[in-house]
Parts: structure tokens; C-alpha cells; sequence
């Protein structure tokens, strides 16, 4: 792949081969191929300001993988939407690769794409942070809504979340939930995107510390509510925690965990590869139901 571009982005004047590269690709488009790519310098020797030298890549391979990559940016794409917005399997997704495309990809392929595919998705969110904060101005402001949710031991994910668009404005993983960890994420989402008009949170004290001191900095009036869920949640937890006790009791005592997990674990066996159809057939369910 040559450029039809050949002078200096420094000095706008002629550049000269260096050298020439063969890289194996893989996309959706075009499928598996080996890229001819011609890299050229500039013929004055320039520099950039860092005192690197300019070099002239193919800008029609770049646009296609990612640099160093074999696999392309439209099969990632497709990785990543089949695992995060279908919530499919890495078995259905290479499945489908294969049977499609002709598209071999092993496990840990596959889960590199989708990771990947994260990634870039999230540097995206934050570069059209504008547009996303313009879109909320013409809404007449966004609700701020914070809560953390993790297992022990494994962290915690701090998520802010605007009800009104059902947009996710970010998400962080976080050792464990607390105001001098939470208050920072809060602060990069209003320089984002602006102060919000209302900030809902749930009745931890880390919570309530964080919205508090974020709304003091801010020093604008917005009003700070408890989320009446949590409200709800824990008073039932209270009320029912007794009875709760005793049939967690019951449980242990008659191993029902354990047998539960077992018969679970049989059925995904007997399921095996019966299992993508029965998921589209559940998915057209869903549909037709709606």
C-alpha cells in the first residue's frame, strides 16, 4: 500500500523510500491478506519536535488495523458487539466467524478483540464528550445518578449514569468504595460534561460524602436525593433479615448450593450446541412479545 501523498508533513517537500514491509491482515471486508507497505522519509532528513524522525506510514492500512495488529478494526467491532450487546458466547461469536467469513479465531483471540473493542469504544466516549454535552444542554440539563457495585475481593465499579438518555457517562473500577476514590471520577464527568441538575445517590456514606463536597466546589445549588430503591432495599432487609437468616440456614444445612450448581452445570452440558439456536429462538421471543 503506497501513498499518493509523498511530501514532508514538516517541509512539504519530496520524501524517499525507506524500506518496504509485508504484514498479514484480517478484516471482514476484505478477509485474510498480506498488506505491501511502502514506508518513506523525508528527503531533508526532518524531524519532529521531539526529535523523532518523520516517517510516512500507509494511511489505507492504518485506517483498516491498528498498528502492530493483524486483525482489523470492522472485525473487532463485531467481536465487540456480539460479546457486550448480544451477550454472546466466545464459542457462538467464532462459531459465526468461521461459518460467515471463513474467519478463524482462537478463544484468546477472540477475547483480546473484545477487550480491545473496550478500549476504543471508551476513547471514543470521551472525544465526543462535546457533542454528548451538547445533547444534555438541549435537554435542559442531565440527573447525575452514582452507585458501585462489586464482590468481595474483586473491587469495585463505580458507575455515573444519566436516566433520561440511558446513557452511561463513565464507569471505573475502584478498590473499594470511597469518597476520596468516588469524588474524582465525579469531577472528571462535570469537566466532561458539564454540572448536572440534580445528583442522585445511593445511602452509603461514601456517597453522600463525595455528591457533598462535589456540590461545595461546584457552588451551585443542586439538589443532592437518596435513591428510594436503596431506601426500600434496606429497610426489607431489616424487616425480613431474621427470616432471611433462617432460610440461608436451611440452605447450608441441606447443601441445596451445591446440588443447585451441579444441576446447572449438567443441563449447559445437554444444552452443548443446541444452545445458539435456542438462544436466537428465545431473542425472537423477546421481540415478538414486546
Amino acid at each position: 500500500m503506497d501513498e499518493e501523498n509523498r511530501s514532508c508533513p514538516q517541509c512539504s517537500g519530496p520524501t524517499l523510500v525507506r524500506k518496504s514491509l509485508r504484514r498479514n491482515v484480517v478484516t471482514l471486508k476484505h478477509g485474510a491478506f498480506v498488506a505491501q507497505e511502502t514506508v518513506r522519509t523525508c528527503a531533508r532528513d526532518c524531524a519532529h519536535p521531539s526529535g523523532r524522525r518523520v516517517l510516512l506510514r500507509s494511511q489505507a492500512l492504518a485506517r483498516l488495523a491498528p498498528p502492530g495488529s493483524v486483525y482489523g478494526y470492522d472485525l473487532e467491532v463485531r467481536v465487540g458487539r456480539e460479546r457486550h450487546f448480544r451477550h454472546r458466547q466466545r464459542e457462538e461469536v467464532r462459531a459465526d466467524l468461521l461459518g460467515e467469513k471463513g474467519i478463524a479465531l482462537s478463544t484468546g483471540q477472540e477475547s483480546l478483540l473484545a477487550a480491545r473493542f473496550l478500549r476504543h469504544l471508551e476513547a471514543l466516549h470521551w472525544k465526543r464528550a462535546p457533542q454528548l454535552a451538547e445533547a444534555m444542554r438541549n435537554d435542559g440539563g442531565y440527573p447525575m445518578c452514582i452507585d458501585a457495585t462489586g464482590e468481595d475481593g474483586r473491587g469495585t465499579t463505580l458507575v455515573v449514569y444519566n436516566p433520561w438518555r440511558q446513557w452511561v457517562l463513565g464507569a471505573w473500577k475502584i478498590s473499594t468504595e470511597r469518597a476520596d476514590l468516588v469524588l474524582p471520577r465525579l469531577r472528571q464527568t462535570v469537566q466532561a460534561f458539564g454540572p448536572p441538575c440534580a445528583i442522585m445517590r445511593d445511602l452509603g456514606r461514601a456517597m453522600i460524602r463525595a455528591a457533598r463536597r462535589l456540590v461545595r466546589e461546584m457552588k451551585l445549588k443542586i439538589p443532592i436525593l437518596g435513591c428510594h430503591t436503596h431506601l426500600l432495599r434496606d429497610v426489607g432487609k431489616d424487616l425480613m433479615e431474621a427470616a432471611y437468616d433462617q432460610l440461608r440456614g436451611l440452605i447450608r444445612r441441606h447443601r441445596l448450593r451445591t446440588q443447585l450448581r451441579t444441576r446447572a452445570r449438567g443441563l449447559g452440558r445437554r444444552l452443548g450446541a443446541k444452545l445458539p439456536g435456542l438462544r436466537g429462538s428465545v431473542e425472537s421471543w423477546a421481540k415478538g412479545s414486546q
